[in-house]
């Protein structure tokens, strides 16, 4: 064997290393996210407002994190390029994203904002590629969006109808595009996860916390209620969820790691069995078994070991 060889063997082995941690990753990703929208619906059931729960997301991450950004002595993200990140993924997202459960079904949001989600970041790196996506790449989106709409087609009937639910679509369809372009430039820019995470919630919670406190009319909830929305908006959604994501870009490259957005509400119905006791319908098990075929063959596991997993 030659040195050629075991130097190429050692390429391959790091390949798919870095191939499996990164999609351990992104499934991680999508259960943080699960449980962050699990979470946000009983905050909303219990009376919180879109704003409350997005200060909470952002003022819990930023204290949280905030040591991270205090000891980091190297590898702070640039200025520019986390306000503009910001803007993507900070109050405007998660407005936006709450406003979206108060006018349209749970069913029109899993499919709008992950499906968008995915087009968006993979329509980004292939126009800037300049390259067209394998077949395997089509065939594989085309699958987990027909995951998503097994979820939704199994979903009851909206409780309201027209201008109300379109409004609630626009809301998706703008976090999926927000979403998906947030995906593609962390995966163009390769910023380290943890503080680009914890400078996003710090610009965040600094520009939101005094329009929330302008707002005023604070809801008068138990504390055990404002510890839990703390736990699933800052821990979970405004944290952990966030870093994990940026991890994920990192190992796999933006166009692989949104595809993982569409495992979030096959996630949400498993998660169903533990948190509720439901069981799922045979069309959702059906669509969990769809996204998660429609996801081994657009990330390209065979294919993915000959080049580099970041290039998406």
């Amino acid at each position: 064997m030659t040195d050629r060889d075991i130097q190429a063997g050692g390429l391959a082995t790091g390949l798919r290393s870095g191939l499996a941690g990164g999609v351990l990753l992104g499934c991680t990703a999508s259960l943080a996210w699960g449980i962050f929208n699990v979470g946000s619906e009983l905050g909303q059931a219990a009376g919180f407002r879109p704003s409350d729960l997005t200060f909470l997301r952002f003022s819990v991450a930023s204290l949280l994190l905030l040591p991270v950004l205090l000891m980091a002595r190297k590898g702070r993200p640039p200025v520019i390029k986390v306000l503009a990140l910001s803007v993507l993924v900070g109050p405007l997202f998660s407005l936006l994203l709450n406003a979206g459960f108060q006018h349209a079904p749970l069913s029109h949001a899993v499919v709008v904002s992950p499906g968008m989600s995915m087009l968006t970041a993979n329509t980004l790196v292939h126009l800037t590629g300049r390259k067209l996506p394998s077949a395997n790449r089509i065939v594989g989106i085309v699958l987990l969006l027909a995951g998503l709409l097994a979820i939704a087609f199994d979903a009851p009937p909206p409780k309201r109808e027209g201008l109300s639910v379109l409004v609630g679509d626009l809301c998706f369809i703008c976090t999926g595009m927000l979403w998906g372009s947030y995906v593609f430039a962390m995966g163009r820019w390769r910023l380290e996860p943890v503080q680009t995470t914890a400078a996003i919630a710090l610009v965040s919670c600094l520009g939101y916390a005094p329009l929330w406190l302008a707002q005023g009319g604070i809801p008068s909830l138990p504390a055990s209620q404002w510890l839990a929305q703390a736990f699933f908006q800052g821990i979970i959604g405004g944290a952990l969820a966030f870093m994990i994501q940026a991890a994920t870009v990192l190992r796999l490259g933006a166009g692989r790691a949104a595809l993982f957005s569409a495992l979030v509400p096959p996630t949400a119905v498993l998660l169903a069995i533990p948190v509720a006791g439901v069981w799922p319908a045979p069309i959702q098990w059906a669509s969990v078994g769809l996204a998660t075929l429609g996801l081994a063959i657009s990330l390209d596991l065979k294919g993915g070991i000959a080049a580099p997993a970041t290039r998406g």
